[in-house]
This record gives structure tokens, C-alpha cells and sequence, in this order.
């Protein structure tokens, strides 16, 4: 690698510890623009900012790009226990859900794992299910919440209770379909209902879930670094919305505010080889909506992209160092990286289909993210994410700066290298190394879903049946 890169090296290290610019923009983000959540106005007038804010740093072509998604406004939730003693347990709306009331029996499924529903398809069907948030220790691959609904659809729920693992956190949030009514509950209310059906035997309840779900438009901000060469180029990325519940400071104004803040230190040195493109995604918690308007719109850039780093709650606790997405030809080029960083970054392979770097990775694009494996299994889980306690007052400055730091390092090596280990993976090879991850599964769940809603299509409410016509059984709809 060039004699220069010490040099470069030591100024990014010296703006990026020597700024609070990141935890300023997560603050205002955060303060001044609440959830930033689609079709709520925050959502453009937070993309306003972030596009004045790159534009001050020196960036180009700043500018918005409008899409429209199917939206989702709260209303009123509540769950009543009607037997054995009547009980208000407090509930919130999950986004997409379909809105109605329902009163049935209640089953427990646990962490729900994926042999659980065909199992106990006769204890499930007709019933409200309850099941948490836990990673099933039976499975290898992560279940996300969405998979866990579905496979509730499919056996029959009729309503269906989310319940956070974490105590004192409040009930989650997090998208799933508008189909059944689903709602989030704390792990203290979830382990009463849980309690009182296993002390009791049975146990009824009436969900009451109020919402719209309608079209709305929203955002991405879009801005470039141009490079001594046209061509290919490298992209890093963010969603900056949070959830409606919470102002969404770690997931992901954090991971917004590193991407803008390794905008405005690269900004500062003189054009590296190839240009860069910064992308502050909309719409990510309701079905990576942001990153797949763009990668539909934009073709020929997604095809001419070397790499591209997604920061989905980057910089939050922990070591800041690289997971690559199933690429292990990069890793002998990104231990350089490391090793000029420090001995103490992590370096791993792994990759999963719930964030922006999804639609990237579909079309064979070389995708990564940052974080601590460790401390990922330290959480076991999102922590205060998708939560109304995910404040400005969780943020760590050092994590962001150390984030931002590692990132930027990395971008002069992968935008000024000349030996780039990989292309583009061909259609064949991302089909088959999908399939291998064992996310195959789910693509067959949207599949069946699909055919199960087809046949009750005449009894399914407007809000399911516009959500039929848009599934495809696509790779992209694993979420």
C-alpha cells in the first residue's frame, strides 16, 4: 500500500477524535426531527438537514430522491384479559399491522422456534399466540420477528403478541404484515400472561388493535466525493429513520450521523482514485424500502459499485471492526486494515438479509458492516433498539468516533486500491450462497404465505389484500 496511507492514517484519526460532530447530528436528528418516521414530514425535513449538512462538508450532487411505500399510522391498542380475571395488560401497535379486534384463547410458543408451528398447528389455529424475542438456541441461522408472524399466519393465529426477552425495556416495536393483529408487550406483562396460562390452564383475551395503513412518500439523501477516475465507485450507507414509537438514537441516527461524519472527513483529503457515494436510506424498519428504490433506480451505479458498507446501528458499544458479507477473498486485504488500525479489531464473515446492504448484496455488489461479535452476543439481541427508551442519552460518543475512524481508514485503502480482490458475484453464485445460508426457508415461507392468502383472498381485509398483490416470493422479501 502507498507510503502515504500513515499520513492519511493520522489525519483521519485526528478529526474523528477531535469532532462531537456525530453525536451533534444524532442529537438534532434525534431532538429536532423525533422517528424521522415515513410520511410523518420529519421524514423530509430531517433529509433536508442531513443534505444541508453534507453540502456544508463539501460534498456534491446533494440531493433527495422521492419513492412511495405502503405506510402504517397508530392508532389505540389494548389487550383485555377477559378469563380467568379480567385484566388491562398495556400493548402497542406493531407497524404494518392489520387493525381489528379479536378475542380467543391464548397459546405460548416461546422463542418460537421454526419446528414449533407445524408441531402445534391443532394448539395454535384460531388462538392469539404469544412468543419472545429470544434467538431459539435450537437454531444456527437468527429468527427474525417477521418469520415468527408468518409462521403464526400460516398455522392459523388469529392475533399475535410480541414479547420483548429484555426486562424493564418496555414493549418492542418492528414491522411485520397487515394480515392478523399484532402488538408488542413488555417481557413483565408477557411473563404474566405466560404465568397465568401455565398456573391456570387457559386463559381469553380480547385484542384490540386501531390503525391505518395507506401510501405514503418518503426519502433518501443521496451525495458524492467524485474520484480521480470515473467509473466504479464505493458506497457506505445508513437508514436514518427510527421507529414512531422512540426517536430511533441508536438504531440508527448513530449509524446516519458516522455516514455523514465519514462524508466530511474524506471531503477533506485530496480525491482518492475512485469517487465515493454516501446514501442515507428511508424506510428501512418497514422492508428495506429505501435501499431497494435505490438499487431499482439505479442500475448502472449498482452495477459500477466496488463495495458497499452498510452502518445499521453502527457505533454503538463495543470494538469497530469489519463483517464481511461472505467474501473471504477480502480478507486477507482487510487484515492490512486491521493491522494498521490496531491488533484489537474484529475481523468476521457473516451475513443476514434484515438491513440495507440486502438489496446491494442480491445483486452481487461486496458488502460489509461494522460492529463487535462479542458484544453482540453480550445483548443477545437489539437492546434498547425498536424500544422507546432508544434516547440520545444511550449514544457513545467514543463508539461513533472509533466507528466513523475505522470506516474512513478503510474507504481510502478500498477506493484507492488498484489489486481489488473481487467483482461483481455472479447471479448464479449469490442464488446459491443465499440458499446455503439457510435463507432459502424463508424465501419458501413468503411462497407459502402467498398461496395461503390466495385462497381466502374474498374473506382477507383491503389492507392483506394489497399487501397479496405486492408479494412476490422474492429473495427480497425474506424480511
Amino acid at each position: 500500500m502507498p507510503k502515504s496511507y500513515p499520513d492519511i492514517d493520522r489525519r483521519i484519526l485526528g478529526e474523528a477524535y477531535g469532532s462531537a460532530e456525530t453525536l451533534e447530528n444524532v442529537t438534532t436528528l434525534c431532538d429536532d426531527y423525533d422517528s424521522r418516521w415515513p410520511g410523518s414530514g420529519d421524514d423530509k425535513a430531517s433529509c433536508e438537514y442531513m443534505a444541508g449538512r453534507l453540502e456544508a462538508y463539501g460534498l456534491e450532487d446533494v440531493h433527495l430522491e422521492k419513492f412511495t411505500i405502503p405506510g402504517w399510522i397508530r392508532g389505540p391498542s389494548t389487550i383485555t384479559v377477559l378469563e380467568p380475571r379480567r385484566k388491562e395488560i398495556p400493548c402497542i401497535g406493531l407497524p404494518m399491522t392489520a387493525g381489528g379486534v379479536v378475542e380467543a384463547e391464548l397459546v405460548d410458543i416461546g422463542d418460537g422456534a421454526v419446528d414449533v408451528y407445524e408441531k402445534g398447528k391443532s394448539e395454535i389455529e384460531g388462538k392469539i399466540v404469544l412468543v419472545n424475542s429470544a434467538q431459539p438456541p435450537t437454531m444456527a441461522r437468527y429468527l427474525h420477528r417477521s418469520e415468527r408472524y408468518q409462521r403464526s399466519v400460516l398455522a392459523g393465529a388469529a392475533g399475535w403478541i410480541f414479547m420483548t426477552h429484555y426486562p424493564a425495556y418496555g414493549p418492542p416495536t418492528g414491522g411485520i404484515s397487515p394480515i392478523i393483529p399484532g402488538v408488542g408487550v413488555s417481557y413483565e406483562d408477557g411473563t404474566y400472561l405466560a404465568r397465568v396460562l401455565r398456573r391456570k390452564g387457559r386463559v381469553k383475551l380480547r385484542l384490540d388493535v386501531s390503525c391505518k395503513n395507506l401510501q405514503v412518500d418518503t426519502w433518501n439523501v443521496v451525495a458524492d466525493l467524485p474520484g480521480e477516475t470515473k467509473g466504479e465507485t464505493v458506497v457506505y450507507g445508513a437508514h436514518y429513520e427510527g421507529h414512531d414509537i422512540a426517536v430511533g438514537a441508536l438504531d440508527d441516527a448513530t449509524g446516519a450521523a458516522v455516514v455523514m461524519e465519514i462524508a466530511r472527513i474524506l471531503a477533506k483529503e485530496k480525491r482518492m482514485r475512485r469517487g465515493m457515494r454516501f446514501i442515507l436510506f428511508g424506510a428501512e424498519e418497514i422492508g428495506l424500502y429505501g435501499s431497494r428504490a435505490y438499487v431499482h433506480d439505479h442500475p448502472g451505479e449498482v452495477e459500477a459499485t466496488r463495495f458497499m458498507m452498510n452502518f445499521d446501528a453502527a457505533g454503538r458499544y463495543g470494538k469497530q471492526g469489519f463483517n464481511l458479507h461472505g467474501w473471504p477473498q477480502l480478507e486477507p486485504f482487510f487484515r492490512e486494515i486491521t493491522a494498521a488500525i490496531g491488533p484489537d479489531v474484529p475481523l468476521w464473515q457473516g451475513v443476514s438479509p434484515y438491513s440495507d446492504h440486502w438489496p446491494f448484496f442480491l445483486r452481487g455488489v461486496p458488502t460489509a458492516g461494522m460492529g463487535d461479535p462479542e458484544e453482540n452476543k453480550r445483548l443477545g439481541g437489539r437492546g434498547f433498539g425498536h424500544t422507546r427508551y432508544d434516547t440520545v442519552d444511550k449514544v457513545n460518543l467514543r463508539a461513533m468516533r472509533e466507528c466513523a475512524a475505522n470506516a474512513a481508514i478503510a474507504a481510502v485503502r478500498i477506493a484507492n486500491a488498484d489489486d481489488w480482490p473481487v467483482t461483481l458475484r455472479p447471479q448464479e453464485e449469490v442464488e446459491a450462497y443465499v440458499q446455503a445460508q439457510g435463507f432459502k426457508e424463508t424465501v419458501e415461507l413468503g411462497e407459502k404465505l402467498k398461496a395461503y392468502l390466495n385462497k381466502r383472498r374474498k374473506s382477507l381485509k383491503p389492507e392483506a389484500r394489497d399487501y397479496l398483490d405486492r408479494l412476490t416470493g422474492g429473495w427480497e422479501e425474506v424480511i
